[in-house]
């Protein structure tokens, strides 16, 4: 990682910081003293706790696991691992490595809840929380040694710890043991940052992504809304033109017809030669007699409607069949004839198909 900010915790607040860029350390400062501005940086924050407050292990897992799953199976492992009970612990797995090997990372829930609380007081949301040990390379085999601020830190190929240096002094280490100066630390820093095998930040206390309107979409999604009522309304006007002609088509139809049964006339002639020969009716006046009947008679209402030339048919529903008989009589009345199929039940209701057509 050529450029980032590291921010190293204490057990009481904050040991200082560190800034690299283009592979080398360019700025630093004790405690958060002229910590630069954090607030919207594009440059990634890792925030680096102490080693001996997270207990770090390797272990082998089944290949090709998801995120949860590879979440759900460390904690069954880090009940075998850790002293506590794991409901109290925050349990962190890394990527997998090389044949199926992942990071463990066991840590108080309580304790990285306390050193997100502490950065947000000062306005840090890190991408990262390591422990210590991760930022040393690790080495091929054997280990790696730095002793930084009273703290021995160790690195090896699957191990990663740190113990105090009085302790460090007891420990006889059954591989080969190098310590690295300050010079060589800070020169492994990008190449250890850019392959830690952890990070805290994940499952409950994993970075949340502020909401933001994306006003670049906003914008497409409103030139879509303009398009498609567009479309709406030309579709709608094409409609309208296309029933305004074929209406205009039919009447020029109907009138031609009409001059070829009575020259010299026009629908209205054809339409009362057709009345004085007994023939069809239009459906104007056979739909407002009908119409008229079922409106005057309680109880009776219309499901469905249908006009060739055999006349008007109508499905009516009414609460008896006496309903039926009482739509008859009206439209008999009227001077035209309604002829009613088989009665038949529907529910608590009775269905009946009339045919209406002129006497």
């Amino acid at each position: 990682m050529s450029a980032a900010l590291l921010i190293f915790l204490s057990r009481g607040g904050f040991a200082g910081w560190m800034q690299l860029a283009d592979g080398a350390v360019v700025a630093r400062g004790e405690r958060l003293e002229g910590l630069p501005v954090v607030s919207g940086r594009t440059l990634p924050i890792t925030v680096v706790v102490p080693g001996d407050e997270v207990s770090l292990h390797w272990a082998e897992f089944p290949e090709g696991l998801s995120e949860p799953q590879a979440q759900a199976a460390g904690r069954i492992m880090a009940a075998d691992l850790a002293a506590q009970p794991v409901a109290d612990l925050h349990v962190a797995v890394g990527p997998e490595g090389g044949n199926g090997v992942r990071c463990i990372a066991l840590v108080s829930a309580l304790q990285v809840a306390g050193w997100i609380a502490r950065l947000a007081d000062q306005g840090i949301d890190p991408d990262r929380i390591v422990p210590e040990p991760l930022l040393l390379l690790p080495p091929e085999e054997g280990l790696i040694r730095f002793d930084k601020e009273g703290l021995a830190l160790y690195r090896g190929p699957a191990d990663a710890f740190s113990v105090e240096a009085e302790l460090a002094a007891l420990m006889a280490p059954a591989v080969d043991v190098q310590t690295i100066d300050a010079e060589r630390f800070e020169a492994d820093l990008p190449a250890a940052l850019d392959a830690l095998p952890v990070n805290l930040r994940q499952g409950p206390f994993a970075k949340r992504r502020a909401w933001k309107i994306d006003w670049k979409r906003v914008r497409r999604m409103a030139v879509l809304g303009v398009v498609i009522l567009f479309l709406g309304v030309a579709i709608q006007f094409a409609l309208i033109l296309r029933y305004t002609f074929a209406a205009d088509a039919a009447e020029q139809e109907r009138a031609a017809l009409a001059e070829q049964v009575t020259p010299g006339g026009g629908p209205d002639q054809l339409d009362a030669r057709l009345r004085a020969l007994g023939g069809g009716a239009r459906l104007t006046p056979l739909a407002g007699i009908l119409f008229d009947a079922i409106r005057n008679t309680p109880n009776v209402q219309l499901s469905a409607l249908g006009f060739d030339e055999n006349g008007l048919r109508a499905t009516i529903l009414a609460d008896a069949p006496g309903s039926i008989a009482a739509v008859q009589q009206q439209i008999a009345s009227r001077g035209f004839a309604a002829e009613a199929g088989a009665i038949r039940p529907q529910g608590n209701r009775s269905v009946a198909e009339l045919t209406m057509r002129p006497r």
